[in-house]
């Protein structure tokens, strides 16, 4: 049907019983099909309304990735409400000032963040029910029919410490993204049938408009699912791509190098040097069979973004057969501009520019575009233009700030940037004035300049300083750091050998290529520490000219997640010791970092067990009960959970067993009372634990269970038991062959895992 608002897209994909959204959060794993979200985003809607939310009144979303972030968006375009997207690691500081920004009538927040202290109405991500499907496709009587002008978003891109910059986007906007893609995937769409459902795994923030994009708008357009997963070390993304059978990874580029380290490690073939350039792509396929193996045969193709995308490393995937696919936007053009062809993909380049958008160069080299996805500005709450719109548009062509040119084909190659923003390896923009004010707010600061530095082929927030005689540039630095968002943080520093920082004359403001110049010579020139077998050697590797001590905490190292995964995997490395992801994020000090380097069993080896899971009926895909091992993952020390009884058909054995004949005849043994049944939550994560030990615990709590809670607990259950099991060699063959018959069991009837209870 023809699209003239975001609301015809909606009510095209309402009514499909595909699954639309999968979750893992790490405890359990929800699913929701289109029809099913469409339902609790109208429910949401009528929501807002029930709460005097409506037409242009604006919503803040603060969550990380999960399913209920996608109803509140529809909830709220259904409502003609405004969408605010904040990133969930924003802090609350900031969001209050967003909120002051566009006057928020409620607050959505998630799991991960703390519900701020605020007069706005806060509701909890937790809180949006999952409705059943509906059919009624009737927007909210009480709310006007949008145009495709009317706004729909409000995404702000600036820092901690300069005033909130908000992006708008309208409905049109985002059309004039949507529609050129979807007629472009509709001409592949009968050859994609054979490989339904294609499966996305979303590593993006939907906060991000890129992120947002591949996770709400173009999956629908192929009926496929979305994956959102918790962290991102190696082991996890490769568990979640193998294990979910992705068929598309949508991600940063320094997810891809964090990827790339990983697997060179795990297959040594894939470091070495590429011998088949220019040969057919199925010989790529042979050569590197084992990384498809590793990866799973589903999976394909690369979806990178929101940050430049360095030569080695596309070809490093492209050498091994994947797909990569990249593109150019920014959030002013809801976000994008160039797009590479999946087929047609051309090494080096951003693609040609999408239907309907046009790209010129400049003539000192910047690159222009024009189109009905380009932002009319920027937000003001009193409706006049934002001060800084009029600089942004010139003879209605938007100026990107970007340096590029145009290749023989119409594909655009990007050069640098004009403009002073910095974007950092996760695809987030830093503006130098936010880190700067940050530290010139620090004692002992006369002068202070920040610059984008690349090392490594990456860009890192760098600080030139003119301090005080005396100042302590460490204490400067840890200060700011304390100051700012995580992504701002000022990853290295020099010294300016000047009393003065370098400005121009009149207008006084700092030459920031020269000062950037400079910090670069004096980076390259500078002794390399070498690399030790010390905690306080690897860290350096990723602290530049910082000195540690054993108090130095994490914040002041300016590292973001992802380079605190790199860092792990450097960790591993060096002490040939396996570490968990959660675990590090709870090292708070170098002095933690060595105490988890020393021991890691201690900190790793309890594995997560997944409580209550609600799914639609029928076998689930991945039954309740403990993670199994992700392909390349390391074991925590010498557990091995079972899997088998996992499989559809053990749990349709467990499923009729369980009510025929093994809680009847358990009956038998118990008299029993149940209360506060009511008092059970609606869905889990939930640990139900015995006051005493006894093998009647179990069949006890299931039979008191209501049967949507009874066939979806894992039970833990005591690995000594089953010490004849584990230990063949040191039981007789009759202990050993009665205590695996109770093994297996008690794993096949009652979802059992072993938990050592060292």
């Amino acid at each position: 049907m023809p699209r003239t608002t975001l609301l015809d897209f909606f009510e095209d994909f309402a009514t499909s019983d595909d699954v639309f959204v999968v979750h893992d959060d790490s405890y359990r794993v929800r699913q929701v099909t289109y029809r099913q979200l469409a339902g609790a985003a109208r429910a949401f809607a009528a929501r807002l309304s029930a709460a005097g939310v409506g037409a242009g009144d604006n919503v803040i979303v603060w969550s990380e990735n999960r399913i209920e972030w996608i109803v509140v968006f529809w909830g709220c375009l259904l409502a003609r409400a405004v969408v605010v997207p904040v990133d969930y690691r924003t802090s609350e500081d900031l969001l209050h000032r967003i909120a002051r920004v566009v006057r928020a009538k409620a607050i959505l927040v998630g799991d991960e963040v703390k519900a701020p202290a605020t007069e706005v109405t806060v509701w909890q991500m937790r809180d949006v029910a999952l409705m059943p499907p509906t059919s009624s496709r009737t927007p909210h009587p009480s709310s006007p029919t949008p145009s495709d002008l009317s706004l729909a978003e409000i995404i702000f891109t600036s820092g901690a410490t300069a005033d909130p910059k908000g992006v708008t986007i309208t409905h049109r906007n985002i059309l004039a993204n949507v529609i050129p893609i979807e007629r472009e995937i509709a001409k592949y769409l009968k050859y994609a049938r054979p490989f339904h459902p294609i499966r996305f795994l979303n590593l993006l923030p939907l906060s991000h408009m890129f992120g947002q994009s591949m996770a709400t708008f173009v999956p629908p357009m192929l009926r496929g699912t979305v994956v959102f997963s918790h962290g991102y070390s190696p082991t996890e993304v490769l568990h979640q791509i193998h294990s979910r059978r992705i068929s598309v990874l949508v991600c940063v580029p320094k997810v891809l190098d964090v990827l790339r380290a990983h697997v060179e490690r795990v297959l040594p073939i894939t470091a070495e040097p590429d011998v088949l350039a220019g040969r057919h792509f199925l010989w790529r396929w042979w050569r590197y069979r084992a990384a498809h193996r590793l990866f799973g045969w589903k999976f394909w193709c690369i979806v990178c973004g929101a940050a430049p995308l360095e030569a080695d490393l596309e070809a490093f995937w492209r050498k091994l057969g994947f797909l990569v696919v990249q593109g150019y936007g920014l959030t002013e053009t809801a976000p994008i501009v160039t797009l590479n062809h999946p087929f047609r993909a051309s090494r080096g380049t951003v693609g040609t520019p999408i239907g309907g958008v046009e790209v010129k160069i400049a003539p000192d080299g910047e690159i222009l575009v024009r189109g009905e996805n380009v932002t009319s500005g920027y937000y003001h709450a009193d409706g006049t233009p934002a001060a800084d719109t009029a600089g942004a548009f010139e003879g209605g062509w938007f100026h990107t700030g970007d340096i590029g040119e145009l290749d023989s084909a119409g594909r655009l190659v990007i050069k640098g940037r004009k403009k002073e923003m910095i974007v950092t390896p996760q695809g987030l923009n830093v503006f130098p004035e936010d880190v700067e004010r940050a530290l010139l707010a620090q004692p002992g600061v006369k002068e202070a300049g920040v610059v984008g530095l690349r090392v490594g082929g990456e860009e890192r927030i760098h600080a030139v300083l003119v301090p005080q005689p005396g100042a302590d540039v460490d204490a400067i630095v840890r200060g700011a750091n304390a100051a700012l968002e995580d992504h701002q943080r000022v990853w290295s520093t020099s010294i300016w050998p000047g009393p003065s920082l370098p400005r121009t004359e009149g207008t006084q403001k700092l030459k920031r290529r020269e000062l950037q110049r400079w910090a670069a010579g004096e980076t390259s020139n500078a002794p390399a520490r070498a690399a030790g077998t010390s905690v306080e050697d690897v860290v350096a590797r990723f602290a530049s000219g910082r000195e540690l001590r054993p108090e130095t905490t994490m914040d002041e190292l300016g590292l973001s997640s992802l380079d605190r995964v790199e860092m792990m995997m450097a960790l591993e490395d060096a002490f040939q010791v396996t570490l968990d992801e959660q675990a590090l994020e709870s090292a708070k000090t170098i002095a933690d970092l060595k105490t988890l380097v020393q021991q890691p069993e201690a900190e790793g080896s309890t594995p997560q067990v997944a409580g209550p899971r609600p799914q639609a009926p029928g076998p689930p895909p991945q039954a309740p009960g403990p993670r199994s091992q992700a392909p390349g993952r390391k074991p925590s020390g010498d557990l091995k959970f079972p899997y088998w009884n996992r499989w559809p058909g053990a749990w349709l054995l467990r499923r009729v067993s369980l009510p025929t004949w093994i809680l009847p005849l358990a009956r038998l043994f118990l008299k029993l009372r149940v209360e506060g049944l009511d008092r059970l939550p609606a869905a889990g994560p939930v640990i139900f634990a015995a006051n005493h030990q006894s093998h009647m615990d179990t069949p006890t709590i299931l039979i008191a269970l209501p049967s949507r809670w009874r066939y979806r607990v894992a039970t833990a259950m005591s690995r000594e038991f089953f010490r004849a099991h584990f230990n063949r060699p040191s039981a007789g063959f009759k202990s050993w062959l009665t205590n695996s018959l109770n093994y297996f069991g008690a794993c096949m009837f009652f979802n059992a895992f072993p938990l050592s209870q060292g």
